[in-house]
C-alpha cells in the first residue's frame, strides 16, 4: 500500500461531501481485507475522510525498526551462546540448577497455563473473569511478597514494601472499579467477543505464537541461568548481561503481544464492520501481519505504547494522591500525557492492521475519531485494559510464588538467590500472560474503533450510546 502523507481528513456537514474526494461504493466481502472506504458516514457529522496513509517518512522508520529488532534477536542468540560457553568452561561451584534454572523454567510453563485460563474464562464468562482479576491480583501479590521477605536481606525488604504498596493500590482500584464501569466493561468484553466471532483457526495460530514465545523464553531462561552458573573475567559484567536480557525479553514479548493484537483485530474488524469473515481467514491475517510492512510498526509501537502508558499511569496516580490540587500535575503532567495519548496509543494498532497505516498516523487518526464521537474518556477509562493488566499481574505473581518458593526450598544456604529468581519469574509470567490475553483486548479495541467510524453500525448494537447516557445521568445527579 502506498505510503502517502495525510491525517484525519475534513469533516463536512451532514449530507455534504469532501472536497476532491470521489465517493466509493461499499466494500464487498472480497474487498474487506484490502480495501476500505475512505469516507466514514455519520448522520451527525457528515462524511469523515480517513485516508489510508503511512506518512511521508514512517515507511523508512518502520523498516529501520524492523531491522533493529531482527538484529537484536541475533545479538540475543549470540549472547546466549557466549554465556553458555562461559558456564560450561568456567562453572561456579556453588551453582545449583535445581534452585535456579528449574524454577525459572517452571514459571514459564505456569504462566502459559495461567494465560490460557484467563482467555478461556474471558470467553466463557466475562463478568467472572473481570471480577476475579480484580481480587486475585492483590491477593497473589501479597502471597508472593511473603515468600520474598523470607529471603531476609535489605533488598528483599525494600522490594517487599514496594509490593505491599502496589497491592494496596490494586485493592483500592478494585473497590473503585464497581457499578456502571464494571457492568459496561463486562458488557463490552462479552459483546465484542461474541460479535467478532473469531474462527477456530485463530486459536490454532495463537497457539503457534505461544509456542514461539515459549521457545524464546526457554533460551532466555538458559541465558539468565548461565549468568549465575558462570564465573571468570568476562563475568565481571553480569549486571550488563542481565540488563540486556531484560530489555530483550520486554521488547520481544511486547512485539509478540501486539502481533497477536493486530492479527486478531483484522479478523474482528471484518466481522464488526461488515458482518463477514475476512478473506483468507486467520492464516491470511497472521501471515500478512508478519510479512507485511505493519510488522515494523508493531516493533516500533511495542516500544512506545508501554512507555506512554507508564507515563500516563504515573500522572494519574499523582493526580489521585493530590486530589487534583497539584497545579504542576494538572497543568503539566496530565496535559503532556493526554497529548502523548493522542499521538501514541494501542487503538492505533487497529488501523495499522486493517488499513495499513503507519503506527503514529493510525494512533492520531483513531484518537481523533474518539474525540469527535465523544467517547475518548469512555475508551480511556475502559476496565478491559485493567482486566488484561491485572490478569497478567496475577499470572506473574503466581509464577513468581512457585519459582521463589522452589528456589528457597532447594537452597536454604543461599537464600539471597531466591530474590532474583522471584523477579525473573514474575517478569516472565507477566509478559507471557500479557501476550496471551491480547486476544480479547484486540476484540474490544476493534469494537471501539468500529463504533467511532460509524455509530450507526447495526452490528454493534447500542451498548456505547446507552452507557454514555447512563454516565451523563449520573453526572447530572
Amino acid at each position: 500500500m502506498a505510503r502517502q502523507g495525510g491525517s484525519l481528513g475534513e469533516i463536512t456537514q451532514a449530507g455534504g461531501s469532501i472536497a476532491g474526494a470521489v465517493p466509493t461504493p461499499a466494500a464487498s466481502p472480497h474487498q474487506v481485507a484490502v480495501e476500505i472506504n475512505e469516507q466514514i458516514y455519520s448522520p451527525a457529522s457528515g462524511n469523515i475522510a480517513v485516508p489510508d496513509s503511512r506518512g511521508c517518512c514512517s515507511g523508512f522508520t518502520s523498516r529501520v525498526t524492523k531491522v533493529v529488532f531482527i538484529l537484536h534477536l541475533l545479538a540475543f542468540i549470540a549472547l546466549t551462546i557466549f554465556l553458555g560457553v562461559q558456564a560450561s568452561s568456567h562453572q561456579n561451584p556453588t551453582y545449583k540448577p535445581f534452585a535456579n534454572f528449574i524454577p525459572l523454567a517452571s514459571s514459564v510453563i505456569i504462566s502459559i497455563i495461567a494465560g490460557c485460563f484467563w482467555v478461556i474464562l474471558a470467553v466463557i464468562n466475562p463478568p467472572k473473569a473481570i471480577k476475579t482479576s480484580l481480587w486475585a491480583a492483590p491477593v497473589l501479590a501479597l502471597a508472593c511478597d511473603v515468600v520474598i521477605l523470607l529471603v531476609g536481606n535489605g533488598a528483599a525488604l525494600g522490594i517487599g514494601v514496594l509490593i505491599v504498596v502496589v497491592a494496596i493500590a490494586m485493592a483500592l482500584y478494585s473497590c473503585w472499579a464497581t457499578g456502571p464501569r464494571l457492568q459496561h466493561a463486562t458488557a463490552v468484553l462479552a459483546t465484542s467477543l461474541r460479535a467478532a466471532h473469531l474462527p477456530p483457526t485463530a486459536s490454532c495460530l495463537v497457539v503457534f505464537v505461544i509456542l514461539a514465545a515459549f521457545g524464546y523464553m526457554s533460551f532466555w531462561t538458559v541465558a539468565i541461568s548461565c549468568i549465575a552458573a558462570a564465573e571468570g573475567y568476562f563475568m565481571d559484567f553480569k549486571m550488563a548481561y542481565v540488563a540486556a536480557l531484560l530489555v530483550s525479553m520486554a521488547w520481544t514479548m511486547q512485539v509478540l503481544r501486539y502481533f497477536v493484537y493486530v492479527a486478531v483485530t483484522k479478523l474482528a474488524y471484518a466481522r464488526l464492520v461488515y458482518g463477514v469473515r475476512m478473506p483468507g481467514g486467520a492464516v491470511e491475517a497472521f501471515c500478512g501481519t508478519i510479512t507485511g510492512p505493519s510488522f515494523g510498526d508493531i516493533c516500533m509501537g511495542a516500544v512506545a505504547v508501554p512507555v506512554i502508558a507508564a507515563v500516563r499511569s504515573l500522572a494519574r496516580a499523582i493526580n489521585a494522591v493530590t486530589e487534583g490540587n497539584d497545579e504542576f500535575c494538572q497543568g503539566c503532567c496530565l496535559a503532556i500525557s493526554d497529548k502523548l495519548m493522542g499521538r501514541v496509543n494501542r487503538w492505533g494498532f487497529v488501523h495499522v492492521g486493517v488499513r495499513g497505516k503507519a503506527f503514529c498516523v493510525a494512533s492520531r487518526d483513531v484518537w481523533s475519531l474518539f474525540v469527535l464521537r465523544g467517547i475518548s474518556k469512555l475508551v480511556d477509562s475502559d476496565l478491559t485494559g485493567s482486566f488484561c493488566f491485572l490478569s497478567a499481574v496475577t499470572g506473574g505473581a503466581l509464577a513468581s510464588l512457585v519459582a521463589s518458593s522452589w528456589a528457597l526450598a532447594m537452597d536454604k544456604n543461599h537464600k539471597e538467590l531466591g530474590l532474583p529468581v522471584a523477579i525473573y519469574a514474575f517478569l516472565a509470567g507477566y509478559y507471557m500472560c500479557r501476550m496471551i490475553i491480547a486476544w480479547p483486548q484486540a476484540c474490544v479495541a476493534a469494537y471501539h474503533v468500529a463504533y467511532s467510524e460509524n455509530p450507526q453500525n447495526p452490528h454493534l448494537g447500542t451498548l456505547i450510546p446507552d452507557h454514555l447516557r447512563e454516565l451523563q445521568a449520573l453526572a447530572a445527579d
